[in-house]
C-alpha cells in the first residue's frame, strides 16, 4: 500500500511543476503529515524533492545529478512506445538507441499493458513521394539548441543551393529556434552580416564555432514560424536526390507556391503573380503531375525532356466528363475537381 502511494506521489510530482502539501494530500486521500513522510521516503530513494515553508509552501521535483527511475501511467507508456516506433530517423546514430529504449520499456511493462502494446506494433514503409530526410549530427543539434537558449552568437559555413548553383558562405548568426519539418531540421536565425532572418538546414551547416558573444532579444520574423520556414526559397534537398529536375514559370504568387510546393522544391518570385519553380520527381511525367496540382498555367523553361513530357501527357489525357452544370472556376493555387 505504502509503495503504491509513493509511486503515485512520484507520478504527481513528475506531471506538475509544483504542488502544495494540501493539494498532494487531497489527490492521494491522505493527511498532510503522511505526505511529508512519503516525501522523505522519496528523498531516501534518491529523488531530489525540494520544499518551501509557510502557508504558501510547495513541493517540487528538482533535477538531480543522476536520472532516477521514472514512473508513467498506462497511457503515457503507450504514447512513449508508439513515439519510439514512429520517430523519423533523421538524427544520426539514434536508431540503435531508439530500439534499446523501446525494448527497455517492453521489458518493464506489466503483462496486461505488454499485451495491449503488442496490438500497436507498427511497421513503417517508405513513401516514394517523399525523399528520406538527411541525417544530422546529434552534437550539432545540442550545440545549436544550447546557443539559442543562451543567446550566443555562432559562426559556421553554409552550403546554399539556388536555382542554378551550389554556393558556400560564412555566416555569423543569432540562433532563435530549431524546427523540424517533414523530417528536415532547420535553425531559424538572424544573420548579422546580411541583417535578415533565414531558415538554415542543419544538414548543410559545417564548421560550427561558438563565439562566446551574447546577443540581445530580437522579435521573431513572424508569429507563425512554420509559415516562415515554408516560405524560404532555398528550403529543399540537393538537386541530385531526384532523377528528373525541371524549371517552370508558374502563373501563381510565390506565397501560394511556398504553401503548397513539396519540401524538395525551390522557387523565386519573378513578380507579384509569376513564380519560377524548380522541382524534382522520379519521372518527367511525375514532375508534370506535381505541377498540374497547382491548377495554374505554366511555361516550361527546361530541360527539353520536361517540355516533351508535358506534350505527351496532355496528348494522352482523353477523359470524358459528364455535363452536370457549370461550376465556379477555382482561384489560383487551389485544388480543382474539373
Amino acid at each position: 500500500m505504502i509503495a503504491n502511494r509513493t509511486l503515485e506521489l512520484l507520478s504527481l510530482l513528475q506531471a506538475q511543476k509544483e504542488w502544495t502539501g494540501d493539494g498532494l494530500a487531497e489527490r492521494l486521500g491522505v493527511s498532510p503529515r503522511t505526505v511529508r513522510r512519503d516525501i522523505s521516503r522519496l528523498r531516501e530513494l534518491g529523488y531530489p524533492v525540494t520544499a518551501t515553508k509557510g502557508p504558501s509552501g510547495y513541493y517540487r521535483l528538482s533535477r538531480g545529478a543522476r536520472l532516477p527511475p521514472l514512473t508513467v501511467d498506462d497511457e503515457q507508456a503507450i504514447a512513449i512506445a508508439l513515439s519510439l516506433q514512429t520517430a523519423p530517423a533523421s538524427v544520426a546514430g539514434m536508431g540503435d538507441a531508439t530500439k534499446r529504449a523501446l525494448n527497455s520499456i517492453r521489458e518493464l511493462l506489466p503483462p496486461h499493458l505488454a499485451r495491449h502494446l503488442a496490438a500497436f506494433s507498427v511497421e513503417q514503409i517508405e513513401n516514394a513521394w517523399e525523399l528520406a530526410p538527411p541525417q544530422v549530427d546529434p552534437a550539432l543539434v545540442a550545440q545549436l539548441s544550447a546557443a539559442a537558449q543562451q543567446r550566443e552568437l555562432v559562426r559556421f559555413s553554409y552550403r546554399s543551393i539556388d536555382l542554378d548553383a551550389v554556393e558556400n558562405s560564412e555566416v555569423l548568426a543569432e540562433p532563435h529556434r530549431l524546427v523540424v519539418w517533414s523530417g528536415r531540421w532547420y535553425m531559424v536565425a538572424y544573420d548579422q552580416h546580411r541583417n535578415s532572418w533565414h531558415a538554415y538546414r542543419l544538414d548543410r551547416i559545417g564548421n560550427l564555432v561558438p563565439t562566446a558573444w551574447r546577443f540581445g532579444w530580437r522579435d521573431a520574423p513572424e508569429a507563425d514560424i512554420t509559415r516562415f520556414v515554408q516560405s524560404q526559397p532555398d528550403r529543399g534537398d540537393t538537386p541530385d536526390t531526384w532523377p528528373c529536375w525541371g524549371t517552370v514559370l508558374m502563373e501563381c504568387p510565390a506565397t501560394l507556391v511556398a504553401k503548397w510546393a513539396p519540401g524538395a522544391a525551390s522557387f523565386e518570385a519573378v513578380d507579384e503573380r509569376i513564380t519560377r519553380i524548380r522541382m524534382g520527381a522520379w519521372s518527367w511525367s511525375g514532375l508534370i503531375g506535381f505541377l498540374v496540382t497547382f491548377n495554374c498555367r505554366f511555361t516550361v523553361e527546361g530541360p527539353p525532356e520536361l517540355a516533351e513530357a508535358a506534350r505527351e501527357v496532355m496528348g494522352r489525357l482523353d477523359v470524358e466528363i459528364p455535363r452536370t452544370g457549370r461550376r465556379a472556376r477555382p482561384s489560383a493555387g487551389q485544388p480543382s475537381d474539373e
